[in-house]
């Protein structure tokens, strides 16, 4: 019977971990590598310049949107992933009504962090999408959606 044990071990082992297996089968995928996670989101920071329409397009393509911003938690969390980072798209869009924002990914537009005075659409010129980490504090600004910057993706976990 002592040779019994071992096999009576491996055999508990191996039932530990098909039923872990199973259990993570039915909770929701996690972020993948080069996904970040917080909240209940992933995040994605694109180095690639676009302009705001294809930064949309190229989210939509990775199954989510552009990054919609909540807290000043979330807006922290993404300067550092952007961290080093100049002028950065995010979900932000006037949908051709200035002063009506909202994001692409159809959350409530509940939170901002305009710099001082912004949104302005600069000059008269229309600025109906919203970039981050302008000025000195690293702050919200509209501008022309055709312009080239990194942008941040988010998607549900």
């Amino acid at each position: 019977s002592q040779h019994q044990f071992p096999f009576a071990m491996i055999m508990v082992f191996l039932l530990l971990i098909a039923a872990f297996s199973l259990g993570d089968a039915s909770k929701p995928l996690g972020c993948s590598r080069i996904w970040h996670h917080f909240g209940s989101r992933c995040f994605r920071f694109e180095e690639t310049l676009r302009s705001w329409t294809e930064a949309e397009r190229h989210c939509q393509s990775l199954g989510g949107h552009l990054a919609s911003v909540h807290s000043w938690k979330e807006s922290r969390f993404l300067e550092t992933l952007t961290v080093g980072s100049p002028l950065t798209w995010i979900g932000g869009n006037d949908g051709g009504r200035p002063e009506s924002w909202s994001w692409t990914d159809g959350s409530g537009f509940n939170y901002h962090e305009w710099a001082q005075g912004e949104p302005n659409n600069y000059n008269g010129v229309r600025e109906p999408c919203i970039q981050m980490n302008f000025g000195e504090k690293h702050r919200w600004n509209d501008d022309v959606c055709e312009k080239r910057f990194a942008s941040v993706c988010s998607r549900s976990r």
